[in-house]
């Protein structure tokens, strides 16, 4: 299954920033291997129902509270259950906990991934400037912030997609930073660049941390009662539906564009492009759905979700 960049980002920060949520994944995460080992040597085997809490070992109170931030399963999802005296768990989506605990590893080991990748923003029709000027960012010695501003459907979030293969790249949005603490995320990855939708909706602590970074590379918290401060490069790369709400004084530290709505016919080229090179969609049901999702909304976010809802239906329906 595909993930988005905004769901593989919100795990990968989740599994990060928290030692407990961590442990009970990598826990889990053997278990339900082990268990489906089991039964493809012994098919017979009746259907695992998940894990109980000492099989972690962790406190029921935690794990509910993982199920709460949905890291977690029970009482019905993924076959498990829930009683006054038992309750069993699963993962509620173990191979995406799976991609984001190798990225953590690989990152904590320094051996993430670090070539760019040569075919970005290729399928993307026209803004021949804006790719222009993303690649000479790209390619700087300095951070070259860019910011992009536009209406929905204005190819914000396919410029932000293709950004977030970018290696040591961090995603994202603006009005979930303040949860997970932004400084803290910067402190503990120091993305090389980090990208932001939304960036209109980030509360004003976060600005200011954000400003500091651009101005002068410099990220500050508060540690056990002690300043910390560290520097760091990196590129920030934004986008916003408008810009009245981004200060000044941060919004003068980007080049920004303006982007326009794409037309309906560009808007279908583009999203039978990407569903043909990126989900690998047969060409021709990939025109049918373009020309379909064209009618219904411009906006490049939804996509990939309506493919998948369209594929499962066909493929269960044979319509």
């Amino acid at each position: 299954m595909e993930y988005s960049v905004a769901e593989r980002e919100m795990m990968f920060r989740n599994l990060a920033g928290n030692p407990v949520a961590r442990h009970v994944a990598e826990r889990a995460l053997a278990i339900e291997d082990e268990e489906e080992a089991k039964r493809v040597e012994k098919p017979e085997l009746y259907p695992w129902m998940g894990f109980e809490w000492h099989s972690i070992p962790a406190q029921p109170g935690q794990l509910n509270q993982l199920a709460i931030d949905e890291l977690l399963v029970t009482g019905g999802g993924r076959n498990t259950y829930r009683s006054r005296s038992t309750s069993t768990y699963k993962l509620k989506e173990p191979e995406l906990v799976r991609e984001c605990l190798e990225k953590l590893g690989e990152i904590e080991e320094g051996q993430e991934e670090g070539e760019i990748p040569p075919d970005m923003f290729d399928f993307i029709l026209g803004h021949d400037q804006l790719k222009d000027l993303l690649w000479k960012s790209i390619n700087a010695e300095r951070p070259v912030h860019v910011l992009m501003v536009g209406p929905p459907a204005s190819a914000k979030s396919m410029f932000l997609g293709e950004l977030a293969r970018l290696p040591f790249s961090r995603f994202t949005l603006g009005g979930g930073t303040s949860k997970a603490g932004l400084s803290d995320f910067l402190l503990e990855f120091r993305p090389k660049y980090l990208i932001i939708d939304e960036i209109d909706k980030m509360a004003l602590t976060d600005q200011s941390i954000l400003l500091s970074l651009m101005e002068s590379g410099v990220v500050a918290r508060l540690k056990k009662r002690m300043r910390e401060i560290e520097r760091m490069t990196t590129t920030v790369y934004a986008a916003a539906n408008r810009d009245e709400r981004i200060w000044p004084e941060m919004k003068s530290r980007f080049f920004t564009l303006h982007l326009k709505e794409y037309s309906e016919a560009d808007f279908i080229s583009i999203s039978r492009a990407v569903l043909i090179t990126r989900e690998k969609v047969d060409p021709n049901l990939a025109t049918l759905i373009a020309g379909l999702l064209s009618r219904q909304t411009r906006g490049h976010s939804g996509l990939r979700t309506v493919v998948r809802c369209f594929l499962w239906q066909r493929a269960n329906w044979g319509s």
